[in-house]
């Protein structure tokens, strides 16, 4: 009977694999929503992509509902794309969190006060039962709240796949940063339509900070277009030096013509979308559930924010 070779005795390629997993330390950029997943990494200095589906009821409303079932799958989809090292960069869907923007707390604003900070706001999530995280905007602290049930089932998710969670994002916030870095050379106010998983909501900026994030009630395209008209026009008589407005449209490239009415080019408006930088390519090492769906424009945002991040 021959001897196995050095490399086939389990002993020694479990400890091969776990000298990997402290050498070869790795982000892993993994956006999650109701129908699946987006996972990004970097191999051999090219970052690769896979976008993975999972059956309707898995998750709903960015909470895990089937826990087992996609840490196994995380698990799986991890050693596919022999990352050993992997730490998870987990981005919550649109609907997972809510945010404000509380004025007064800028770059001097103490984190460790902000939750004291807030209790006489009105706020758009339960203070007590959310985890809260917040960033300086200008003079402003924008504040995003996750209900904690919500956060801790991936928290067990990540666990069940053996992954340490490097950090945890949300994908409105994250796409913000990039449209900031994106939209650099305009200095005046912004409106970005986001369109993601059949809703709509409208975020309007001055001087970068969101004043108004509007979740609009028309499913009517034109009936829309008139609600989100209604909302500038309100918003912009509200605001003390309005200034000239640019537009960033987070919509299917196939349906940005039919949002161009929006944009009043006789009164100074513009659309300032562009295509974004491309830094990732679908890997050859796809799986049985992966589908050829591309990213939704807030998700590609979002991911584009977490890969200039943790490059």
């Amino acid at each position: 009977m021959p001897l196995p070779a050095l490399g086939e005795l389990p002993q020694l390629t479990a400890l091969s694999l776990a000298w990997r997993r402290l050498v070869d330390v790795k982000p892993v950029l993994m956006l999650v929503n109701n129908t699946g997943l987006v996972c990004c990494w970097e191999q051999r200095g090219r970052w690769q992509q896979r976008v993975v589906g999972w059956p309707e009821g898995v998750c709903r409303d960015g909470v895990p509902l089937q826990r087992e079932a996609v840490g196994e799958l995380i698990a799986d989809l991890i050693f596919d794309c022999d990352c050993p090292g992997a730490e998870l960069v987990l981005c919550l869907p649109l609907n997972a969190a809510s945010w404000c923007v509380v004025d007064g707390y800028g770059w001097e604003g103490s984190p460790g006060l902000v939750p004291q900070a807030l209790q006489p706001v009105e706020l758009p999530f339960d203070l007590a039962e959310s985890y809260i995280t917040s960033s300086p905007v200008q003079d402003a602290l924008a504040v995003v709240g996750v209900p904690r049930s919500l956060l801790q089932g991936w928290i067990e998710v990540a666990e069940l796949a053996d992954l340490p969670l490097r950090r945890v994002d949300w994908s409105l916030t994250a796409a913000q940063r990039a449209l900031h870095q994106l939209t650099q050379a305009w200095d005046g106010d912004l409106a970005w339509l986001v369109a993601e998983e059949k809703r709509m909501r409208l975020v309007l900026l001055h001087k970068g900070v969101p004043e108004v994030d509007h979740a609009l009630e028309q499913l009517d395209p034109l009936a829309c277009q008139r609600e989100i008209r209604a909302c500038v026009t309100a918003w912009q008589g509200s605001v003390d030096t309005p200034s000239a407005l640019g537009w960033w449209l987070s919509v299917p490239i196939e349906q940005v013509g039919d949002w161009m009415p929006l944009v009043d080019e006789e009164s100074g408006e513009c659309c300032l979308n562009h295509p974004l930088p491309t830094w990732s390519e679908p890997s050859d090492q796809g799986g049985a559930g992966d589908v050829t769906d591309v990213p939704s424009p807030l998700r590609q945002l979002a991911l584009l924010a977490l890969q200039q991040e943790e490059r």
